[in-house]
Order: C-alpha cells, then structure tokens, then sequence
C-alpha cells in the first residue's frame, strides 16, 4: 500500500491517520496499545503488565482481558510514544529485558501499522516468580 500523505488531524490529535490514494485509514490508540501489550507479554522475562494507575505501592498482575490497561499512548506530529507498565520475573536482567521488549514493540508497532515509533519506556513496576503463562486462545489446541 502506498501512503500519500501522513497526516494527524488538530481537532483529533489522539489518533493517526493516513489518506491513501483510495481513502483515509485511521488507528485508534487502543488499537496501538493492544499491539504493544500483546508484542510485550509474548517477551522473555515478561510476567504480566501492571495496572498504570498504581496504588500503595502494590502492583497489580492484570488478566489477558485487561493488558490494554498497562499500556500508555500519546500521539503526536513526532510519532508515537509508549510507555510500557510491566511485571517480570525473579531472576531475570531487567535491563536486557526491556531492552528487547523496546526492540519487540517497535518492531511490531512499525511493521503492523506503518506508524513511526519516536520513543518506548518500559516501566518496571513489580517482580513475581515466574508462573505458567496462560496460552493465548490462538495456541490452544
């Protein structure tokens, strides 16, 4: 597909749109955020996302419905910046995990949408042992 014009609209800044040459294809930050959580959980080192909103100092372990809640996205003529609340596991080299969830998410955000990624900060808000992941309902068999 090939993109005519990048444009963000002034009265609806909290959403990207592009005009192609047959029409307007527009992306929700939801949506952003629903590939920037999914592309996070799926990392190594990666227990869950947490709850942005964070109160008394506990973190909260949110259920595969709810990761969208970890996930922060602001747009604006820059690009897009994210920022990423996540648990991880005990053991693990928080930097090195971020690191690649900052790799993964850019990727995944750029590839999927076609949207420029200007900045990713992942926000480490709690540690847990590893459990066992819940499959995601397209690896189930």
């Amino acid at each position: 597909m090939r993109w005519i014009q990048d444009f963000i609209s002034k009265k609806e800044k909290n959403k990207q749109k592009y005009y192609t040459e047959i029409g307007w294809i527009e992306v929700s930050p939801n949506a952003i955020a629903s590939i920037a959580s999914m592309a996070t959980i799926q990392s190594y080192g990666v227990v869950g996302m947490a709850a942005r909103n964070i109160a008394d100092g506990i973190s909260e372990l949110l259920r595969l419905e709810e990761v969208n809640r970890g996930v922060d996205v602001e747009i604006d003529e820059n690009g897009i910046k994210i920022n990423l609340y996540i648990i991880v596991a005990y053991g693990v080299r928080i930097p090195e995990v971020a690191h690649n969830i900052m790799e993964r998410v850019k990727w995944n955000l750029e590839k999927v949408t076609g949207l420029s990624v200007k900045e990713i900060n992942v926000n480490v808000w709690g540690i847990r042992l590893q459990e066992e992941k819940e499959p995601f309902p397209w690896e189930e068999i």
